[in-house]
């Protein structure tokens, strides 16, 4: 399936079907299989640059998958990683229930899917797959914010 968005300010379609997505600098990557699971299962959700997705110490319902574009990871005042098509961002709010560890920010024109609770622990219990990609993105994290120190 082929899903086309529309940028508002060049009218051009943005084709989201992939082979193989992520984000090569970090090391997480999200197959197509898992990629258009989540496109067809989540809300889509367009943010503008600059636009804040979620904020360091709110409640998180959900996690996302981008999708198209960049966004910007801060904690606290920091900026901690720039992701891409096919990172994943939000999870572990969705797996301990607790508040955001960082705010998220558009860096450029994005588009994520957006996957709530009941949709993550489905996709978790009927593809293990992508339960490892988000163990793979939780660990990738761990040993960046190990590196920093």
């Amino acid at each position: 399936m082929k899903i086309w968005f529309w940028s508002n300010m060049n009218q051009r379609p943005l084709q989201q079907q992939v082979l193989l997505v992520g984000n090569a600098g970090s090391g997480r990557l999200v197959e197509s299989s898992i990629l258009n699971m989540v496109q067809n299962l989540g809300t889509h959700r367009i943010y503008q640059p600059g636009e804040r997705v979620f904020i360091e110490g709110s409640p998180g319902a959900s996690m996302y998958v981008v999708l198209d574009g960049k966004i910007e990871i801060h904690v606290g005042d920091k900026s901690v990683e720039v992701a891409g098509r096919g990172s994943i961002i939000g999870e572990m709010a969705l797996i301990d229930s607790s508040t955001r560890s960082a705010t998220v920010v558009a860096q450029d024109y994005c588009v994520l899917a957006q996957v709530n609770r009941s949709q993550f622990l489905s996709l978790m219990q009927k593809t293990p797959r992508f339960g490892l990609c988000v163990m793979k993105t939780l660990v990738t994290r761990l040993r960046n914010m190990d590196a920093m120190m």
